[in-house]
């Protein structure tokens, strides 16, 4: 997934991520169960469009260079939460149809704007 950000000190930034991701069926006897695999017809762009709104309102609150020094960290934190501890939880899940995203990888970090690539 491609992604376009803004960080607090408004520098844009292009991100490309890629996810891990599984659906569990936690009663594999229940037809309902299996049933919500299928009960979301573009899961994809579902899960795409919720990670990304959670990644642009965590990189939105921090400068350019802390989510320069910190972007995976900001980036994990802001999908999978941070548990009573302050530790990065494993997944997020997504109830409607038991899709779990498992493990987020930043393939690039680009600047939109010519100017924040000279800098």
């Amino acid at each position: 997934d491609i992604i376009t950000i803004e960080t607090a000190d408004h520098a844009r930034l292009n991100l490309q991520l890629s996810y891990n991701w599984h659906m569990r069926v936690a009663d594999k006897s229940d037809p309902a169960e299996g049933a919500k695999l299928f009960s979301v017809p573009d899961f994809i762009g579902d899960m795409c469009k919720a990670v990304a709104s959670r990644v642009r309102g965590a990189v939105a609150s921090v400068q350019f260079d802390d989510f320069h020094k910190n972007s995976a960290r900001i980036i994990r934190a802001s999908v999978f939460g941070l548990d009573e501890n302050g530790k990065v939880r494993d997944s997020f899940h997504f109830p409607a149809n038991n899709l779990y995203i498992t493990s987020i990888d930043i393939q690039s970090v680009e600047p939109v704007d010519q100017r924040t690539r000279d800098a």
